[in-house]
């Protein structure tokens, strides 16, 4: 009979007690699994958010403030900043670094929900956090002649059971007041599940929601006077004329003629790759990436052993500047980056607290595992002696005991994990009501790999102590009766 099957024999043999031993490890791993698993929904919820676009324009003031009102819509909006901005990206002043500007108001909400203000750029020029396209469940994006058109998001629709056609008011206060609603807009369409905030999203065609806005005031003009003065500079030869002086030379022209100029909460930058070779050593690298997550860097051609050549896109670190040294009533803001600081800074610190808690919950079952096994020695000293009588030799019998621990281990573990992921699954109605993001039973996250390794060698440190006692019985004192 082979060593291992004289373990199980043992571990079934002691059924009772060798099940509460495996149940306090699986629930240890269970916690661990749940801990890496819904720490993944919450990376890939954070990380997914700014798919699509490099840069975000907006008002001066907390960076983090920018990302979280646009990218997560669970901060209160920057003030706005003007409607120009937006122009002045689609002049030829930005075409070597621009691929596509979307404009962004915001300040409503329907039922809690934001309301986004924009074009049908947003649909056909951004993409989804998959990399696909955004699709569409029912219906089509608004168009630019659909002034009082309306795209709802998955959730959205979902929760309030929004179809095509349905007419839906939105205002300052989510929609507590009927005074305080606007005019209704139409829903054209209604996504298809994106995993993003999006999908407890409205969105609306810009125009209809500047009508919305402008009262009795009339119709709003949009200044465009940077774009103007941007031409006439490039026909006078100064290519190079600073921004804020064309403003300044029209402001006081237009300021009977543009009393009301529209303005927006932010304007979403894709920008151009432009590659640049650079040569660095593997940490100077390998600290470029580290500093700046949202640069890509792909590797070429091997220069020497210290030394490689890289191809570095540098279009987005290289139009911040450009834009804040232009628009001065502006920020731009590289989302990747800043959701990169905050979940390092605040997420993940809590993370490794919770695994560090759900790794001492493991470290006790392991400890009770060993208690169990080495109050059963005494038990087992016939059992032993008979074995070594029969020609055990002392290292088989020490074996037998490190292989029980060790079965007891990946037991509790297996079971463990089944557990953890049943958990999140059952609880996936909830992530994806509250996260947008869909988790199934299959869903393992890479850390959970170190389980299996780490439980073997947890067992083996535990079984050691009993193992050792039962290499030093004596034979001849156990047979005693």
């Amino acid at each position: 009979m082979s060593l291992i099957k004289i373990a199980l024999r043992s571990v079934q043999h002691r059924s009772l007690a060798s099940g509460l031993t495996a149940l306090s490890i699986s629930l240890g791993v269970a916690l661990v699994v749940t801990v890496l698993v819904i720490n993944g929904v919450i990376s890939k919820t954070f990380r997914q958010g700014a798919q699509g676009y490099d840069l975000i324009l907006g008002a001066k003031g907390s960076k983090l403030q920018l990302v979280l009102s646009t990218v997560f819509y669970n901060q209160e909006p920057l003030p706005p900043i003007p409607y120009r901005y937006y122009t002045l990206l689609n002049t030829s002043r930005y075409s070597a670094e621009v691929e596509a500007a979307i404009p962004i108001a915001m300040g409503d909400r329907y039922q809690g929900a934001p309301v986004i203000g924009t074009t049908p750029d947003y649909f056909k020029k951004l993409i989804r956090p998959d990399g696909k396209p955004y699709s569409f469940m029912q219906g089509e994006s608004f168009k630019n002649s659909d002034i009082y058109g309306a795209v709802v998001g998955y959730t959205t629709a979902k929760q309030h059971r929004i179809k095509l056609g349905d007419k839906i008011r939105f205002g300052h206060n989510g929609g507590s007041r009927d005074d305080d609603l606007h005019e209704a807009f139409t829903v054209v369409g209604i996504l298809d599940h994106t995993g993003s905030p999006n999908d407890r999203a409205v969105f609306v065609n810009l125009e209809g929601f500047y009508q919305q806005h402008e009262g009795d005031e009339g119709p709003l003009k949009v200044d465009y006077s940077l774009l103007e003065a941007e031409k006439d500079a490039r026909l006078g030869g100064a290519e190079d004329a600073p921004v804020e002086e064309a403003e300044a030379d029209k402001t006081e022209a237009d300021e009977d003629e543009t009393p009301h100029e529209r303005r927006l909460t932010a304007v979403l930058i894709v920008t151009k790759e432009q590659d640049s070779q650079v040569a660095a050593t593997m940490s100077q690298i390998d600290q470029m990436m580290e500093n700046q997550p949202g640069v890509s860097i792909d590797e070429t051609q091997l220069i020497s052993k210290r030394q490689r050549r890289k191809v570095v896109n540098t279009a987005v670190t290289a139009l911040q500047p450009k834009l804040e040294g232009e628009l001065l009533e502006a920020q731009a803001v590289a989302p990747v980056q800043e959701i990169a600081a905050f979940y390092q800074d605040v997420i993940g610190n809590i993370q490794y607290i919770l695994i560090l808690f759900a790794v001492q919950v493991i470290i006790v079952a392991g400890i009770g595992m060993m208690v169990s096994i080495y109050n059963s020695m005494n038990e087992r000293r016939q059992e032993i002696a008979i074995m070594r009588a029969l020609g055990a030799r002392r290292i088989t019998v020490m074996s037998i005991i490190l292989l029980e621990s060790i079965l007891l281990s990946l037991g509790g573990g297996i079971l463990g994990v089944l557990i953890g992921h049943s958990l999140v699954w059952g609880l996936s109605p909830l992530i994806m009501e509250y996260s947008n993001v869909m988790v199934r039973f299959w869903d393992f996250q890479p850390a959970e790999l170190i389980l299996i390794p780490g439980l073997i060698a947890m067992a083996s440190i535990v079984g050691y102590l009993p193992a050792v006692i039962a290499y030093r019985t004596d034979v001849a004192q156990s047979l005693q009766p």
